[in-house]
Order: structure tokens, then sequence, then C-alpha cells
């Protein structure tokens, strides 16, 4: 099997399995700051590799409606939905 980041035959000695890909040791590092990755910490997203540092955040939208627009759809926030509830 060949790596899947530089393509180069990948060695029973040198290799990484991790999300049913196949990686070099040198090559299973952090995608945006290139640290050193293992099989017990490192995070994938989108295809890439991260670092627990390094791994993008969830980031949400508030809007003026009480509602949190994310990566994982819309919901209204709570805090809001029990003040409307007390009135």
């Amino acid at each position: 099997m060949d790596c899947c980041l530089c393509n180069r035959k990948v060695y029973v000695t040198e290799k990484v399995d991790a999300n049913g890909k196949q990686y070099h040791k040198v090559c299973f590092k952090c995608s945006e700051r290139g640290c050193r990755l293992t099989i017990s910490n490192f995070h994938s997203h989108e295809g890439r590799l991260f670092c627990q540092k390094h791994v993008p955040k969830l980031q949400a939208v508030i809007s003026r409606t009480g509602t949190c627009r994310s990566n994982s759809g819309t919901r209204r926030l709570r805090h809001q939905e029990s003040a409307q509830d007390e009135n």
C-alpha cells in the first residue's frame, strides 16, 4: 500500500494505520504545525490530521433570534428558552 500523504510505498516497519488509511511514521503529523502524532493523540477533521492543540474548533454563530448555528445544525439556546417560559 502507499502512504495517503506522500504516495510512496509504506513498509510494515514504518506503517501507521489510522482512519482506514496508511501513513509513514514521518508523514503522520499535524497538518497545521507539523507536530508528530501517535495513534493515541491524533484527530482527523475533513480528511486532515491534527494534534489536540491545533484541531479546528467548532465555531458557532449566534443570531438575534436566539438560535445557534453551527456545523451540526440549528438549535435554540437554552437560557433564552427558559427566559421565555418564565414570561
